[in-house]
């Protein structure tokens, strides 16, 4: 290592100075370019309104996006209270046979479209001897409402070909969505 006297810089010395002066320049030209980039096109930074955020309002009489008044109905008791029925509802089968496991005709059935409690799957067997029907309860899940299995036992049906309707039909007991299909029973 080089010595030092009197505040005389030796040229290993200097040239250390001169790479760490080198360093910082290489450094505060990389960050002003994080910096130009960061900004985008070079426009001066302005405030805009679509990254304005406003706390929602506390009082419950004003509408929480415009904040206009909202008015109270005239008569509290006159509030809609009809079952919607949507246009788009329709009764898909998801499978429909015989199951020697279940020991019997089984169907399974949804309502895309519609999610809802309380309305009533029916299931009919026609078509080889007296019709067959049984109900089960139509349950909503997170995007429709389902029939889960309906089940006729083998002691009900005879063997041969059976047309099985499916229909179900809304709490207020109006026929919403129905389809058939045909199964083989052995």
């Amino acid at each position: 290592m080089p010595e030092r006297s009197c505040g005389v810089v030796t040229v290993p010395e200097a040239r250390r100075v001169a790479l760490v002066i080198a360093g910082g320049l290489v450094v505060a030209a990389a960050a002003g370019g994080v910096y130009v980039a960061a900004r985008g096109n070079g426009e001066p930074w302005t405030a805009r309104a679509d990254n304005v955020v406003v706390a929602p309002s506390t009082d419950r009489n004003t509408a929480p996006a415009t904040g206009a008044a909202i008015e109270p109905p005239a008569d509290p008791e006159d509030v809609a209270t009809d079952t919607a029925t949507p246009a788009a509802a329709a009764l898909q089968i998801t499978y429909a046979g015989a199951d020697d496991v279940a020991g019997g005709v089984v169907v399974g059935a949804y309502i895309g479209g519609l999610i809802e409690d309380g309305g009533e799957c029916s299931l009919t067997l026609s078509g080889n001897g007296q019709p067959v029907s049984v109900t089960t309860d139509g349950v909503a899940d997170a995007s429709t409402t389902s029939c889960g299995q309906l089940l006729v036992p083998y002691a009900e049906v005879a063997p041969g070909t059976w047309t099985a309707d499916v229909t179900y039909s809304s709490p207020g007991g109006h026929s919403v969505a129905d389809a058939s299909t045909t199964i083989e029973v052995p």
